[in-house]
């Protein structure tokens, strides 16, 4: 045997024992919501990456494999949104987002550091003060909440779970990752683009949170949005019809010292998560008229329903750590009230947390994390016209320094477009040629406002 001939052999024996560890380490397992065995597996790191002797964490991520065989040699790397959800317990994305993309890929979900079940900051949302507007009441959560936490909070922020990706896509023996981020996801898919250039071929960003966007001053985008309801309910003859005096009946809401537990300010907040999704802003025009007529449970139920899923999907402290490393230093009190000025949100939400991040121990800010993100990686960004938070300008102001672009924008949807209509096919041809040119977009017309709830039953909240 020829040296040449020996060194490939041995290079072939070593990629083949490489191989056998990494079945090894992955066993099957089930994820929520989802019916499907998958693989997991695990992935030890330094919880402090400037430290790597210190502390180690675990991160847990899963492996769904592609239906065809061979796969495309790059996964779908699934970044999720938050900051503070798991990317494990995607299971319903699995069978709509990604149902036509994972006919080609393998779908990797990763629970961030701090979610999930990779060593999570568990920290109970203070509600009741919040709805109250009792900011004391809250800060002594977080405070009893640090004193028990196991995990130091500033270690818990982007930049360290971008290293934890790239540990995770050397275990797995990929070259590249195409990367999905939805929400704050589109951020982490950005900064890891940056970070690690040569381990990105393509990517899709939904509902576009830029690095040089601050996503906490958004009571502007969520104004317009309120309008926009508004003004469709005005258009849509049964929705007028019902409520043919909504514009009065939402100050009136407004000026009501409580609806429910929730007082002053927060008041305005029970309105910006229920526009977040099309089926909810439906209910709203019927729950803004029940409460300006004395009957607040509708309101409150919607609410509840939004609530109860953030609280499960949300891993709080893993949140604080992120926005209060990346977000909040960078909020001046100049740019808050500009944001709140003529919007009925006002600027409550982002105050409330700048004070909370007062007590949360997160990581030194970097100035560099505000700067735009420049990429050559083919990037397809889709926005909704109804979306209260990330509108379509945060998509087209991220694609300026993104030379291989394309923003498509599906006006009737709200928060997150990838599992709406013909989305999941945009998404899985995208992937396949990685030319945002090629994409045509004409199909997302087709997504509309769902039709206005006009009472009780109709449908049913």
């Amino acid at each position: 045997m020829t040296r040449k001939n020996l060194a490939f052999a041995w290079t072939l024996f070593l990629a083949t024992l490489l191989y056998s560890s990494l079945a090894a380490a992955l066993e099957p397992c089930h994820l929520p919501n989802f019916s499907e065995r998958v693989e997991c597996g695990t992935l030890s790191v330094p919880e402090d990456r400037a430290r790597p002797d210190g502390r180690r964490i675990t991160i847990h991520y899963a492996r769904i494999k592609a239906t065809a065989r061979p796969a495309a040699p790059d996964p779908l790397l699934v970044l999720a949104g938050g900051p503070g959800q798991a990317a494990m317990d995607f299971g319903p994305l699995l069978g709509s987002a990604f149902r036509e993309a994972r006919k080609r890929r393998d779908i990797l979900l990763v629970d961030q550091r701090g979610t999930g079940r990779s060593a999570p900051l568990r920290c109970a949302l203070p509600e009741q003060a919040i709805a109250q507007g009792d900011n004391a009441a809250a800060l002594a959560s977080l405070r009893a909440c640090l004193a028990e936490l196991d995990g130091d909070p500033r270690h818990y922020h982007t930049g360290a779970a971008l290293a934890d990706f790239e540990d995770v896509r050397r275990a797995l023996g990929y070259r590249r990752f195409s990367l999905w981020g939805g929400s704050y996801g589109t951020r982490t898919a950005l900064m890891y683009a940056r970070q690690y250039p040569d381990s990105v071929r393509s990517m899709v960003l939904d509902s576009v949170a830029p690095t040089n966007a601050r996503i906490l001053l958004s009571s502007r985008h969520s104004q317009a949005a309120l309008e926009r309801l508004l003004a469709d309910c005005a258009a849509d003859r049964g929705c007028a019809g019902a409520f043919p005096n909504l514009a009065r009946e939402l100050d009136a809401v407004l000026a009501l010292p409580a609806v429910g537990p929730h007082r002053g300010e927060s008041v305005a907040q029970l309105l910006r998560g229920a526009m977040y999704t099309g089926q909810h802003a439906s209910v709203l025009p019927f729950a803004i008229h029940a409460a300006a007529n004395g009957r607040s449970q509708p309101l409150l139920g919607l609410y509840d329903a939004l609530a109860g899923w953030s609280m499960e999907g949300m891993t709080f402290g893993q949140t604080l750590s992120v926005l209060c490393a990346e977000e909040a230093p960078f909020i001046e009190a100049a740019a808050m009230k500009r944001d709140g000025a003529g919007s009925r949100f006002g600027d409550a939400y982002a105050r409330n947390w700048r004070d909370w991040c007062a007590v949360w121990p997160a990581a030194a800010p970097d100035v560099g994390l505000v700067r735009a993100v420049v990429s050559d990686a083919p990037t397809l960004l889709l926005a909704g016209g109804l979306d209260p938070v990330t509108p379509p300008e945060n998509a087209q102001l991220a694609a300026q320094s993104l030379r291989r672009s394309r923003v498509l924008v599906a006006a009737g949807a709200g928060h997150i477009v990838s599992h709406a209509g013909c989305a999941p096919r945009l998404i899985a041809a995208f992937l396949e040629h990685a030319d945002p040119a090629a994409v045509d977009g004409a199909c997302l017309a087709a997504i509309r406002r769902p039709p206005f709830v006009l009472a009780n039953g109709q449908p049913t909240l």
